[in-house]
């Protein structure tokens, strides 16, 4: 209990208390301008640029691929800094790195290398604006009410998919696709940065943690030996990676996907626009049940709706059958990403958050892309995505697999190592 209470408040460092849930907020709002940003801006932008150039629309694709990369590298290497220095110190010249990296786009000549150089920078800054570093900071404030505290947290990447695309938009047609990458760089590079920079903080014992840690044997395993001591980093990376190639892989094509069925457009968008509606929900949703029952159950149940879900949406045309799919679908995006960070918190060492939620997000980021190759191969061979619900469904099913394999907990929620085994059901 007294532990609890002195995680209630902290200081912004002129004496004034702070709530903790002010971490957990204004982290939501930094994720509302985080990486997830790119995606919406290529997307809306992608087709002005390349008119302006006379570029394939393949350009555009190949850049936002190069950027994805380098934000699963950026994410491992600063979960890696934060493991010693704290989120603070690492995270705040790599969000004004991001945010100068999409202003410097406004200025992008006819010069496809340039471009490319240009992505290389915004996703090698692009690991501070993911979820790591707040995830880290609310994992120490919060033993209690964890996964809903992440829950929220995490519906800022779900506010990102649904605000930014029409605030592009709307900037686009006031100032074009140049004076848009300024002022949402600009925003980017401010927001993020200032949080970090006045309201970040560990807890007073997880400062002194920190401190401690950087010259400890524990902030100093690599990933090589903490996957050598612990089967959870390979079944929980393992899991990131089908989860995010059968969900996120069909998201990328669900416009696509629906409309060569003869679907609608606007319904096609409706459901592209349900499943990141439902996203948010499902982050709020998951946290809670996280602090309540076993996480892995949760997940599994979540994984299992999952797959009905891809199923509905590349098998059917009736538009309620097809809405439900995306809501299904949305369930197991918005629960993945808390899903990552709180089994993380439990199974692994406090001074190896960073670096193991780091690694988890690099494997995450690359079934993202290995899930849009799968689909598209399939299309180009096929003519079609039917034949995608075969090895889709089949790794949720694997992906289910390894999530029951996991054990149970290692960490109760204060950090504690868990000797004697917790009953799986409901979460202590």
């Amino acid at each position: 209990m007294t532990q609890r209470l002195t995680r209630t408040r902290s200081t912004i460092g002129i004496g004034r208390p702070l709530n903790r849930w002010w971490y957990v907020a204004t982290g939501a709002l930094s994720l509302v301008f985080g990486s997830n940003t790119v995606n919406a801006l290529f997307n809306v932008l992608g087709e002005p640029m390349s008119d302006e150039f006379g570029w394939e629309r393949g350009v555009i694709a190949t850049g936002f691929s190069i950027e994805t990369v380098m934000v699963g590298i950026s994410v491992v290497v600063l979960g890696v800094l934060i493991d010693r220095f704290g989120p603070r110190i690492p995270s705040i010249p790599m969000s004004v790195g991001f945010g100068v990296g999409l202003m410097a786009m406004a200025a992008l000549p006819d010069n496809r290398a340039v471009f490319y150089l240009l992505c290389v920078l915004i996703g090698s800054c692009a690991g501070a604006l993911a979820p790591i570093a707040h995830a880290a900071v609310v994992s120490a404030w919060f033993s209690d009410r964890r996964g809903f505290a992440l829950g929220i947290l995490m519906a800022g990447l779900g506010l990102c998919g649904v605000v930014m695309p029409p605030l592009a938009s709307w900037t686009l047609d006031l100032v074009g696709w140049r004076g848009t990458f300024f002022i949402i760089g600009a925003v980017c590079a401010t927001v993020p940065a200032a949080v970090y920079l006045l309201i970040t903080r560990m807890p007073e014992g997880g400062e002194s943690d920190v401190a401690s840690a950087s010259s400890a044997q524990d902030a100093g395993e690599s990933l090589l030996r903490l996957a050598r001591k612990h089967r959870q980093l390979w079944l929980l990376g393992a899991v990131s990676f089908l989860i995010s190639a059968a969900s996120f892989g069909l998201m990328s094509q669900v416009i696509p996907m629906t409309t060569d069925k003869g679907v609608d457009l606007g319904l096609a968008v409706l459901a592209l626009s349900t499943i990141n509606f439902s996203s948010i929900f499902a982050r709020l949703l998951s946290g809670y049940l996280f602090d309540r029952i076993f996480a892995p159950l949760v997940g599994s149940v979540v994984f299992v709706l999952g797959a009905v879900g891809v199923t509905l949406v590349i098998s059917s045309t009736a538009s309620g059958m097809l809405l439900i799919g995306a809501v299904l679908i949305g369930l197991v995006l918005g629960a993945e990403t808390d899903l990552n960070a709180y089994l993380t918190s439990r199974y692994f060492p406090k001074h190896s958050f960073g670096r193991v939620f780091g690694f988890v997000t690099l494997l995450y980021a690359l079934g993202s892309a290995a899930g849009v190759t799968l689909l598209a191969q399939i299309f180009s061979l096929t003519g079609s995505y039917t034949a995608g619900i075969v090895p889709l469904v089949g790794m949720v099913i694997i992906a289910i697999g390894c999530l029951l394999g996991m054990g149970s907990y290692r960490y109760s929620v204060d950090a504690v190592h868990i000797d004697e085994p917790e009953g799986d059901l409901v979460a202590k």
